[in-house]
């Protein structure tokens, strides 16, 4: 579902959901999604990339932890775009996620995993976690069209 119109605070340039299975072959269609959108809000092609990666690292995590491996479940995502951001949502109702359990990877030394939140939190601006009604954890990504410097 897509629509043009207006939102809180800055006019919505745009606006889409998909609804995907907890499966990791659905993880590439809902990177598709993503970028195409990105892109037509006005998104560099380099930044879409990177956008992208974002949200597959979210997705894979919501099916190997959220919800243990099994296919069969819903990962509901949400995209807005306005002029000064991008944000995506991304709902499950699986096992919730405790963002104060996180421990960064380690970075002196090569993993097979653990980077995904890590990865989230280089490429977007703001990460957050919280309950989703009725279980499960939203995660909201917010990517700023003009990067804020690093501190």
């Amino acid at each position: 579902m897509r629509f043009r119109g207006a939102g809180q605070g800055a006019a919505v340039l745009l606006r889409s959901k998909l609804r995907i299975d907890s499966r990791l072959e659905e993880v590439s269609r809902a990177r598709r999604w993503l970028m195409e959108h990105a892109l037509e809000a006005g998104f560099p092609e380099d930044e879409t990339h990177r956008l992208g990666l974002a949200l597959s690292e979210a997705c894979t995590n919501v099916i190997k932890h959220a919800y243990g491996g099994a296919a069969g479940n819903a990962i509901d995502l949400e995209l807005d775009a306005d002029a000064e951001r991008l944000v995506v949502r991304i709902r499950d109702t699986g096992k919730p996620f405790d963002p104060a359990s996180y421990t960064p990877p380690d970075l002196s030394q090569a993993h097979e995993s653990g980077y995904g939140v890590h990865l989230m939190r280089v490429i977007m601006d703001e990460v957050r976690y919280a309950p989703s009604p009725g279980g499960g954890t939203t995660l909201t990504m917010v990517r700023l069209r003009e990067r804020r410097p690093s501190s």
